[in-house]
């Protein structure tokens, strides 16, 4: 083959490659648009449930639609748009969830061709758990946000109550629950970085003071409310998963020194 030739074939493979990512970038498009479908159909039962841990908060703290109602349990929005972007909201909420797992195969299926058997064989398992880990982080923070919440509400005394703007406090729901789900990659990370052999069982033991420190910093960073109660809960499950990877990390060590004395 001429270096003509050699050129026409990289610049053909290039297409190939431009055009397979194409591919993929409008199926995850259209996977995020049929998402948002759905979550227009169903965005009144998405408000019911976010919700939940407002109303979960005693009577004395909230006020209800009319006077000081317990037996109501509202959010205000204070704009003409306001509705329409809480809409917007619920629709956002349920597209992810849903077009997620599409999302990650496509990004999975593009990037595997230039795997090597190894990486490609580990891809798919951590693109399954790295879902389930961001959506337990997710729910965690669901059930711990209405001890946040009277936690700081309750600064205000018993003769004031919260009227709170559903914007900010949807945001401030979602805020919290991303920061959860992305905390509770940690050990995903810490366990890829000892598969590639750029850490190791001695070095996260060695680490575990500052890494306790770092996890306290970064409780108090991601948690929305900032207040110790919350941060510590956040914190014990991170410092936990830290534990479990020194252990994964021994038992891949552990598996590569058999593996070296068989060859």
């Amino acid at each position: 083959m001429d270096e003509q030739s050699r050129l026409d074939a990289s610049e053909m493979t290039l297409v190939e490659h431009l055009r397979e990512l194409r591919t993929r970038l409008v199926r995850s498009v259209l996977a995020v648009a049929a998402g948002f479908a759905v979550g227009f159909a169903v965005h009144v039962p998405v408000f019911n449930l976010l919700v939940k841990p407002y109303c979960a908060l005693p009577s004395r703290l909230r006020a209800g639609s009319s006077g000081l109602d317990p037996d109501r349990c509202v959010l205000v929005f204070t704009d003409v748009m306001g509705g329409f972007f809480l809409s917007v909201k619920a629709a956002a909420i349920v597209a992810v969830v849903l077009s997620a797992p599409v999302v990650c195969y496509q990004i999975w299926r593009f990037v595997t061709p230039g795997l090597r058997p190894v990486e490609r064989r580990y891809a798919l398992p951590f693109i399954v758990i790295s879902q389930l880990l961001f959506a337990g982080g997710a729910v965690f923070a669901y059930f711990l946000i209405p001890k946040g919440l009277e936690f700081l509400l309750g600064f205000a005394g018993e003769n004031i109550v919260s009227l709170m703007d559903a914007n900010r406090y949807f945001t401030f729901l979602l805020q919290a629950m991303i920061g959860f789900g992305l905390a509770f990659e940690l050990p995903l990370i810490l366990i890829m970085l000892v598969l590639m052999g750029v850490l190791g069982s001695e070095q996260l033991r060695k680490a575990r003071s500052g890494a306790l420190f770092g996890i306290f910093v970064a409780a108090a960073v991601i948690t929305p409310t900032q207040d110790p109660v919350t941060m510590t809960v956040m914190a014990l499950p991170l410092f936990g998963f830290y534990e479990v990877s020194i252990v994964v990390a021994r038992l891949v060590e552990r598996r590569r020194r058999r593996h070296a004395l068989a060859v």
